[in-house]
């Protein structure tokens, strides 16, 4: 038994096949029969309990069984299946002068602490959107310490940032009555990449332009996830004299579709650097309208027949604990909710919400629709 066969699980096993086609046919108290799709001639036996006695045994007879199956190296598959629930975040920051893939001790120590820092402005953007942020929120600054770093990678310098995705349609299901706590909090992960991705690609248009951003555009970033820590964060590292130019590509989990509307890959330049402080500075001089984002699942609906609003249940996981925030939305928002309810589908709500001790959570929304970092725009 290898270092990564001990940490593959029963559910990274159901994750990769199905990510792949296979479909379970069978299922008994300690396996489950899976065939591929396309019609492919085929069938594996799956171990569903990692603390049986066989497991290790019955997960070789696996692997062996897809080695033939996809014509591929054991260890490339095992390495797929070890990282199947992985998004990874690779900062490359480049120089013409670097040696051996190499750059400045300053240089790299920058990329690490930027690194760290954008990472920090997109778990709180994830949470609320505002231009900038006195105090980052706590769970902002935990998920910091939760997200891994990969080993440093060849290409001038590159830090791979690690973090969790799970694929929904294996997380929720239709008419759900409650979330899952834990799974909310893997969750999470995903959410604040998906953010990460598009806050970063609308920086990059607003300072890769022929022209300086107009005050609306920047006020719209924020939108997006743009912050001025983010805008910090990068400009940080190519205003380094070590620096010459920073990118930030997203290679997303094969367990789930890429966010919609995320970018794969963003490119700063150092002559950016100016255009991203001003747009920084403005982040910090803009009238500070805070809206807080939920994420979870339609778990009530409310309307009469002539009413043209309906009242909505959104049950989320909100200071760790499961809560339902109740929001009243137009007709076209509210038959959207219905498809959500009925059909699984996570929802994302931008908004005023309101959460005092003690009361019924309320949110004035200003933007509602299906969370597009789990799923995609189109519904059922």
């Amino acid at each position: 038994m290898n270092a990564i066969e001990e940490k593959i699980a029963p559910d990274m096993l159901q994750s990769y096949l199905h990510s792949r086609g296979w479909t379970s046919i069978a299922s008994g108290p300690v396996s489950q029969l899976w065939i591929p799709g396309g019609g492919q001639s085929s069938e594996v036996l799956v171990p569903t309990r990692g603390d049986a006695s066989d497991f290790q045994k019955r997960l070789r007879i696996l692997l062996s069984d897809l080695v033939e199956f996809e014509r591929r190296d054991v260890k490339a598959i095992e390495s797929d299946i070890a990282s199947i629930y992985l998004d990874v975040t690779n900062l490359r920051a480049a120089h013409p002068s670097a040696i051996d893939d190499s750059i400045p001790l300053q240089a790299g120590y920058e990329l690490f602490a930027s690194a760290h820092k954008i990472l920090v402005a997109s778990a709180a953007a994830t949470i609320r959107r505002q231009g900038h942020f006195r105090n980052m929120p706590l769970r902002a600054r935990e998920h910091a310490k939760n997200v891994r770093l990969g080993h440093t990678k060849r290409g001038s310098y590159v830090i791979p940032i690690l973090s969790q995705a799970r694929a929904p349609e294996l997380v929720y299901e239709p008419n759900q009555e409650h979330i899952d706590l834990e799974i909310e909090e893997t969750l999470f992960d995903r959410r604040v990449a998906a953010t990460m991705s598009r806050a970063l690609g609308t920086l990059q248009k607003m300072v890769s332009a022929d022209r300086s951003p107009t005050a609306s555009e920047m006020s719209d970033s924020i939108g997006e996830g743009v912050s001025r820590e983010l805008c910090r964060a990068v400009g940080s590292v190519i205003k380094s004299d070590a620096v010459a130019e920073m990118d930030i590509s997203f290679a997303w989990s094969d367990v789930t579709s890429p966010p919609s509307g995320a970018t794969e890959l963003v490119h700063f330049e150092k002559e950016s650097e100016p255009l991203v402080k001003m747009v920084s500075e403005y982040l910090m001089r803009v009238p500070q309208v805070r809206q807080h984002v939920v994420y979870g699942v339609i778990t009530e609906l409310k309307r009469r027949p002539d009413e043209n609003t309906g009242r909505v249940g959104l049950e989320s996981l909100i200071d760790g604990r499961r809560k339902v925030v109740w929001m009243d939305l137009g007709i076209d928002s509210y038959h959207l909710a219905v498809r959500c309810h009925d059909s699984g589908t996570p929802v994302v709500v931008r908004g005023f919400l309101d959460n005092a001790p003690g009361r019924v959570a309320t949110m004035d929304p200003t933007e509602f629709g299906p969370d597009v970092s789990l799923v995609s725009q189109k519904l059922p």
